[in-house]
This record gives C-alpha cells, structure tokens and sequence, in this order.
C-alpha cells in the first residue's frame, strides 16, 4: 500500500482541500463552510475522470455542497447526501435560481420585520443568550429578536427559492453577528466581544450586504446541471436509494477520524433555523453521524479485518492506553473503518463500469502514533472491490500540540483514487 503514496502528487500545497479560497467566489461565498475541500479539486477531478455531459456525480458527504454546486455549475448532473439538516439546507439553497428581482420586491417588508423585531423562542435557553448565570452567551437579545422577526417574515414568502435564499442569509447574518466565531472544532469567543455590541442595526446591515451577494451572484453563476440533495445518513441511503445509480464520479469528504462532533459545530444554525428542536433531538442527529466521535452511545462495530496497518495501529494504540484522552478511542477507531468499508462497498454497487471515486482524508494521531487513515482506507477499498490508482498527497497539516500526542507536529491529508477498472 505504502508504494500506492504519492507524496510528490501534482495538486500537492494547491489549495485543493481547504475551503479558504471561497470565501469570494460566487455562490460559494453565501456561507463559509470550514470543513470544506476546494472546488478546484471537484474541477480536477470532473477532467480526469472525463464526466460526460448526463452522466453523474454525487457526494455521500456532501457538507455545504461543494460537490453538488461545482457540478451545477459545470452543467454536470449531481446528487449529494448530507445527514445535518442545516448544511443540507445550505448545500440545497446554493444550487437555487431565482429571479433578481422577486428578491428586490420583498427586501422592504422583509428589513421592516427585522426592525422591529419578534421575540426568540431562544432567549435564555442554554447559552444562546444573557442570563444571570452566563459570563459569555453567544448571541445578544437585539441580535435573536432582529433574526427571528426576519424569520417569521420569510414564511409569508410565496416562493419556494426566494424563502430559502432569503433564510440562507437570515442565519448567515445571525452567525456574523455572533459573539463567538467557529475555530477549528469549536466555537470561540472574539476577541473584545463584549465591544461589538451586535444589534438589530448591524444586524440589518449584515443582511443587506448578504442579499446584494446573492443577487449578484445569482446574475453572475446560473445553475446550469440538475442537482438533488438527500438528507440523511448516507449509510442508509446509499442501500435504498435509486438515485445514485450507475454515477460516474464520486468525490467526497468524509468526517475526519479527529473526535469532532460535526453537529456541535454547527448547533447555532441547527437551533436558530429550527432544524432541530431540544437536546435530545441533537443527540438523535448525532446517531445518524458516521462514528468519526465519541459523543454519542454508538452501536459497537463487529468487523476487525481491516488489513496489516491497522492491525498494527491497533495493537499500538492498545497497548498505549494510558496516553488516550478518552478510553471509547479505540472503538471508535474500529467503528468509524467499519463505516468506511461498509461505504465503499455500497459506492462499488451503485458505480457505473467506468466509476473513479475520489475520497479526501486527513491522518489521525492517537497516543503518540500517527494513524495512517488514507493508507487504511486504501486497503479496506482493495477489499471492497476497487482498484487503487493512487494516493496523492495533498499538503501536510500543522497539529495542535497536546499532551497525549506531543511529539507529531503536522498530519498527511491525501486524496485517496479509485477506480473501477483496472487501469
């Protein structure tokens, strides 16, 4: 497996597994989506695989959508699985066409609404907002009750695509006038929070600046390809579902093997959108997650036979124990390679003759080892029935220093090819 490593791949240190360089591209700017790869990767691939107009793409983890709106974008057919309710909503509305001025005609009624305001069912529920009992919250009052007067507006908003762009940027204005900003795995407090003093004012600037991207972007990028986002859990899609059948392309990015609980990310906009209501219901939607965390009381995996290097990344991190941060380590490793080959196996089924799948990976470390993920993932494909192309080194990713891996500095994040032919 070890020969299958291209550490001199051509699109090595090009920016194609970091979302970064959205952040002014069309479409793709209506949100910032951390965990996102490049769309020029979705590009790149599209070329090498040589994608025929109708023949299609899809993403079992589609995220914010950048598989699907690239796809579109081209003209290419596409269809994108998303278990989070709210970037599935997101990854949707990117893909939506609209006419510029039916979003001018509603901008007057929909900004009085955010004046004057309605009432968050959010004030003082855990720490959305000022409570005796908080020293941070995450939102100020003016700016809860400026969104959720936004919010109710938008239901008398007859058409579909307006109402859902007009959404898509109600909650990306909330999160830019948020107290805390996302940092990684979590959400972090700004710097001088307490200064910015959010409100209803900066609020409807906010919006104001994300509606006119819209429109402009809108004019600049119209959907050409037919897309289709799924929500779910792509492990149960991917069995029951027609819609993916015979694809062409398969490029995608699975949760990382990294602890990080996706949906914690991102419960702002699970909350503030409605999407989900309550903790419980949180908790539920992390059981429909790939088990890449240990959040959740998952169902114990019952394969092992996942090849020599993980045979001996597991005999390492088990004999290593003491320096885990959380004992369930280890089966969530097991877990999430089970998920993997179950995956695989299911993306091999619905696979045209001529299918590449194109899978985007970053390694792991665990008690002082670094866990080669993409190699892994390459044997449990072998085994799932693909043949591996190649494994193309993408850049190496600084680590975090901490105590339970202190002497690995930096991570490899590789995108793994396969294909169904031999080649």
């Amino acid at each position: 497996m070890q020969e299958k490593l291209n550490d001199n791949f051509i699109l090595k240190n090009g920016g194609y597994s970091n979302y970064e360089d959205t952040t002014t591209l069309p479409r793709h700017r209506w949100y910032y989506y951390k965990e996102g790869f490049s769309p020029y990767l979705v590009e790149k691939a599209i070329e090498q695989t040589e994608v025929g107009k109708g023949e299609l793409i899809i993403d079992p983890f589609n995220g914010s959508g950048t598989t699907t709106l690239t796809s579109s974008i081209l003209g290419h057919n596409s269809v994108g699985i998303e278990v989070n309710p709210f970037t599935s909503f997101l990854s949707d509305a990117k893909v939506k066409n609209v006419e510029v001025s039916e979003l001018s005609n509603l901008e007057s009624s929909l900004f009085k609404s955010v004046e004057k305001g309605i009432s968050s069912p959010l004030l003082g529920y855990s720490t959305f907002s000022e409570t005796k009992k908080l020293d941070k919250w995450l939102f100020n009052d003016a700016v809860l009750n400026a969104f959720e007067g936004g919010w109710q507006h938008s239901n008398s908003i007859s058409g579909y695509n307006s109402r859902k762009l007009v959404r898509l940027a109600l909650i990306s204005t909330a999160m830019q006038n948020c107290n805390a900003k996302r940092d990684g795995k979590c959400l972090r407090y700004r710097d001088s929070w307490r200064n910015n003093r959010f409100d209803e004012t900066s609020f409807a600037e906010s919006l104001m600046l994300n509606l006119s991207n819209i429109k402009e972007d809108i004019q600049k990028k119209p959907i050409e390809g037919k897309s289709k986002i799924l929500k779910g859990d792509c492990r149960n899609i991917l069995k029951i579902s027609n819609e993916l059948t015979n694809f062409k392309l398969c490029i995608t990015s699975p949760p990382y093997l990294n602890t990080f609980d996706y949906t914690d990310i991102y419960r702002p906009e699970l909350f503030l959108g409605k999407f989900i209501q309550g903790s419980q219901k949180l908790y539920e939607l992390r059981l429909e997650t790939v088990r890449s965390h240990i959040q959740a009381k998952w169902a114990e995996p019952t394969s092992s036979d996942f090849g020599l290097l993980y045979q001996q990344t597991m005999k390492h991190i088990n004999e290593n124990k003491e320096h885990l941060m959380h004992k369930n380590i280890p089966m969530m490793i097991q877990a999430y390679f089970e998920d993997m080959f179950n995956i695989l196996k299911q993306l091999k089924d619905k696979s045209a003759k001529d299918a590449q799948v194109w899978f985007v990976v970053s390694n792991s470390a665990y008690a002082g080892l670094e866990v080669p993920v993409d190699l892994i993932i390459g044997d449990l494909a072998s085994k799932a029935g693909w043949f591996l192309k190649e494994i193309g080194v993408l850049r190496y990713v600084k680590k975090r220093k901490t105590k339970h891996s202190p002497y690995i500095t930096e991570l490899r994040e590789s995108v793994i090819i396969l294909s169904r032919n031999k080649f």
